[in-house]
């Protein structure tokens, strides 16, 4: 019988056995695959990354965490009735459904994802489009203005120079003024967008990073911020911001016009992936394609937490709380006791093959238990909307933790099997790289450090 952490504490005489652990991990996952079909798909690499963030309406907001518009139509068959996405993220299965004319409903724990879904995929009249040009005309020629409130964010002024501040929130008064919601946010969103590129920070891993300290080796360089500011930005700052501004706008108004939408839009809300029941009848869905926060610890509210305290969706410390706690128990923060909740028995022995002394919150098997709990709740609710025979498609990575690789993709197609689902096959897409340090002590399981696509059919 696998030992648990705890016993390994408790034993005095205890010796970490990495060999031992990488052959019991991998009678587990080999354990965990009988009955499955796993196709290699290398194919699929590029497309479970965002690497069309650059063509028209997804280049509305840069983001690494999506998959690709490709992937979705290499998903959809030719008579989906409606699409559900229960982690919809920043749209694209939303604004590939309806590119294909499929109904779809998205929901999303993060605020900001839900409202770049929701401007990405509505319709736009002729006469919407006409006033969104108007006001991008009169942005264009603002050259001061009542400011809107400064976020409390407490590192506001490191993110910002003054002057770059001031003027994006002389901008976003004005934006703000707008009456017509689908003008306001269509605005409010190119303003969202240019925020990383005027700012002194940018987006990386679980959080932000300060452009001007560069990293070397295991040390930064950081070069005094006056010097770093004076060559990165001009000395007109208003002008360097509304031009940015400008040309965003000017970018997605391009898009859309050429797009020349209709039919109904997609459902898009802020909220647990639980609330689809109240969104989507009982058995009223085609399919479910999504991809839930992977078991790696990644906070998205810090990684995009400049957006959301400058856009307003973070008004409070007390409000990234509330967010932290919606949704998937995916990062320590959101795990705050004992996880009570059924998941995979397996997950007890893999946290007992870990290093103890490798885990660098003492949180982590309480985070991995409550993710699987979690995501056996939603899978539940994905499979109470979907028809007989309806599709269910989840794009997940695979992750490790103190030398022992959680196979997220195995798991949740078991987990899937306990709600009622079918496992029709699992894609392994690609290979996933981690530290040095975990890609030496993983070697002899290394393949299933992977990402993947899990295909569910509705029983």
């Amino acid at each position: 019988m696998l030992q648990t952490a705890k016993n390994y504490e408790q034993s005095s005489d205890f010796a970490w056995n990495e060999g031992l652990s990488q052959a019991n991990a991998l009678e587990i996952y080999r354990a965990l695959s009988v009955g499955i079909e796993i196709q290699q798909s290398p194919e699929l690499g590029q497309l479970v990354r965002a690497s069309d963030s650059c063509t028209p309406i997804q280049r509305w907001f840069q983001y690494r965490e999506g998959y690709t518009l490709e992937l979705c139509n290499r998903i959809f068959r030719s008579d989906e009735s409606l699409v559900v996405d229960p982690f919809c993220g920043f749209g694209s299965t939303l604004v590939a459904a309806r590119r294909r004319g499929f109904a779809s409903v998205g929901i999303d724990a993060n605020p900001l994802a839900a409202f770049v879904a929701k401007v990405k995929t509505r319709n736009y009249t002729r006469r919407t489009l006409d006033d969104i040009e108007v006001q991008i005309g009169a942005l264009a020629r603002i050259r001061s203005g009542v400011r809107a409130e400064v976020p409390l964010l407490r590192i506001i002024e490191k993110v910002f120079h003054p002057e770059i501040l001031d003027a994006l929130l002389c901008l976003q008064s004005r934006i703000l003024s707008f009456d017509n919601d689908k003008v306001r946010d269509f605005l409010l969103l190119g303003w969202i967008a240019i925020l990383e590129d005027v700012s002194n920070v940018f987006r990386e891993g679980n959080g932000i990073k300060y452009r001007n300290r560069i990293r070397n080796g295991n040390s930064y360089t950081v070069s005094p911020y006056e010097q770093w500011a004076a060559m990165r930005f001009p000395e007109d700052k208003f002008q360097f911001v509304k031009r940015k501004l400008v040309d965003q706008l000017k970018l997605m108004l391009e898009d859309i016009r050429a797009e020349k939408r209709s039919g109904a839009e997609p459902l898009v809300k802020h909220g647990d992936a639980e609330d689809l029941r109240d969104l989507v009848p009982s058995q009223g869905a085609s399919l479910a394609l999504f991809s839930p926060p992977y078991c790696n610890c990644f906070n998205y509210i810090k990684a995009y937490k400049v957006e959301l305290w400058m856009s307003g969706f973070i008004r409070t410390y007390a409000d990234i709380g509330k967010l932290t706690a919606l949704g998937i128990r995916s990062r320590v923060e959101s795990v705050l006791s004992p996880v009570v909740d059924p998941y995979p028995e397996e997950i007890d022995s893999l946290i007992g093959l870990m290093d103890p002394f490798g885990l660098w919150s003492a949180q982590l098997p309480e985070v991995i238990k409550g993710y699987f709990a979690d995501m056996r709740s939603r899978l539940a609710t994905v499979y109470s909307i979907l028809k007989p025979n309806g599709r269910c498609a989840i794009v997940v990575g695979n992750s490790a933790y103190a030398g022992v690789i959680i196979p997220s993709d195995l798991l949740l197609a078991r987990t899937a099997e306990t709600v009622g689902f079918k496992i029709e096959k699992i894609e392994v897409c690609r290979h996933l790289t981690t530290s040095s340090q975990q890609r030496r002590r993983l070697l002899p399981v290394k393949e299933y450090m992977r990402e993947s696509v899990i295909h569910l059919v509705r029983c």
